[in-house]
């Protein structure tokens, strides 16, 4: 029996299968895993190195070519709501910062409480994922709302102005 046969074993006593979810749904976020094929539904939709706005499916049975704005299109018929959409990840956006604040406060009485630096070095790593996760779902909103979804270069440096014009009140031309 080899570590590698030992190891899986073990664990394969000791995690469940939300545990196995949890871990798909990781490699899917962190592991850059592509969508599905409308098409197919076999394949995963790769970006054609040819043409930048084009997708391609990776199965050599189907091999079907979709454009950025069809994907568009497919996601706004998707029968959901515009605005339900944006409001739902502004609401999300809006409680992953208040649980970034709760652990913020949380962690520096407990690090005063327990006189450990370390405790607050924790709390702060873990409220900058909390917050940029926050940032995130703005950024979804935002892009919804303007019906920027599909492109092929991310707009980054329109959500700051918008986001920036938003915080200082003032309203772009």
């Amino acid at each position: 029996m080899g570590i590698g046969s030992f190891l899986s074993a073990r664990i394969a006593r000791r995690v469940g299968p939300e545990h196995r979810t949890f871990a798909a749904m990781t490699g899917t976020v962190l592991g850059g895993a592509h969508a599905a094929c409308p098409a197919c539904r076999r394949g995963h939709l790769l970006p054609d190195r040819s043409a930048p706005n084009l997708r391609k499916c990776d199965d050599a049975s189907c091999g079907a070519t979709f454009n950025l704005a069809e994907i568009g299109r497919t996601f706004a018929l998707d029968g959901a709501d515009v605005r339900d959409l944006a409001r739902e990840a502004r609401r999300q956006a809006f409680v992953l910062f208040l649980a970034a604040v709760g652990i913020g406060v949380l962690a520096a009485a407990w690090a005063v409480f327990a006189r450990s630096w370390l405790t607050l070095l924790g709390a702060v790593l873990l409220c900058t994922v909390v917050l940029a996760s926050a940032l995130v779902q703005r950024y979804r909103a935002w892009q919804i709302e303007q019906g920027r979804m599909f492109e092929t270069r991310a707009p980054l440096g329109a959500f700051v102005v918008a986001e920036l014009s938003g915080l200082l009140g003032r309203k772009r031309p």
